[in-house]
């Protein structure tokens, strides 16, 4: 990743306008850590198809610029400050509207990137970033539309973020070592359990995960008034959130501490810490079909 940023981001510093700053800001932003989970899944999935992994290593790069492009553009959407432990890109480069146009820029930068790197494997992801995408708009669109069931947030989750952490990486890393057809349907019979898990672990932590730890706030869903499986799980949501709050809007009206403390005393994160634990053993019972399974359990790992 260092050897690639360090070749591109040449392009942007040889222009006659100083965008010296932009590239030190993007270049620590992609740098600064994470799970590096869709890198690693990527990988065992060519392994598992039969693969050597240094053939798989750009496309490895290419699905975690992939995903850099959708975290950045996420949080200028969120109006988050914090990931990964440090500022958001739109903050570092100041938070006003430049920075943000800057920011977003960006993030198209690491798509374009990302699509180089994938190679054959890049019309696959264009079509999972196509779902993902229609997955964030319903997911902007849903505090100010009806209530959403169970069920309902579930399939906006899983088109936002569910397919493309684990069955996506899975199936590039296959296809490009030319799996057959019944390898890939086992992968995605391993992926899909993990994808839900995930995104209910994730719902977790973004309610009542420490900043200090998780490197992400804890608040935006709640304040922004999304639709969780979280929020779900708390019972018949009202309109205005927990009950006696006004309507959520973005700027902070909701009272994150308040509806956290009601969703505790609902039970909802002992009932939705059971269902990742479900998501691992169905998923558990797939794995064997697959001949690096000891490289697909490392790669989960990571992200415990």
């Amino acid at each position: 990743m260092r050897a690639f940023l360090d070749r591109k981001l040449q392009a942007l510093q040889a222009l006659p306008v100083d965008l010296s700053d932009v590239a030190a800001a993007l270049r620590d932003y992609l740098l600064r850590g994470g799970k590096r989970l869709r890198g690693a899944l990527l990988i065992a999935g060519h392994e598992a198809a039969g693969g050597q992994r240094e053939a798989a290593l750009d496309a490895s790069i290419g699905v975690e610029l992939l995903h850099a492009y959708l975290l950045i553009h996420d949080d200028f959407m969120d109006q988050d400050d914090v990931r990964r432990g440090g500022p958001t890109l739109h903050r570092a480069l100041g938070g006003d509207h430049l920075g943000a146009s800057l920011a977003l820029l960006c993030g198209s930068l690491c798509e374009s990137w990302a699509y180089q790197l994938l190679g054959p494997g890049a019309p696959l992801a264009a079509r999972t970033v196509e779902q993902v995408i229609a997955g964030q708009m319903a997911d902007l669109r849903g505090p100010h539309a009806r209530e959403l069931s169970a069920r309902e947030i579930m399939e906006v989750q899983r088109a936002k973020t569910g397919t493309y952490t684990f069955e996506l990486p899975l199936h590039l890393g296959a296809t490009l070592a030319a799996a057959p057809q019944a390898l890939l349907d086992a992968l995605s019979a391993y992926a899909r359990p993990l994808g839900v898990g995930f995104q209910i672990a994730d719902d977790l932590l973004g309610t009542f995960g420490a900043p200090e730890v998780t490197g992400k706030p804890n608040a935006g869903d709640l304040r922004e008034g999304k639709w969780t499986v979280v929020a779900a799980r708390q019972g018949r949501r009202r309109r205005g959130g927990a009950a006696g709050h006004p309507p959520p809007q973005r700027g902070g009206s909701v009272r994150p501490r308040r509806r956290r403390a009601v969703l505790r005393r609902r039970a909802a994160r002992a009932r939705l810490a059971g269902g990742t634990r479900e998501g691992g053993r169905r998923s558990a019972g797939h794995c064997p079909i697959c001949r690096a399974p000891r490289a697909l359990n490392a790669a989960v790992d990571v992200n415990r």
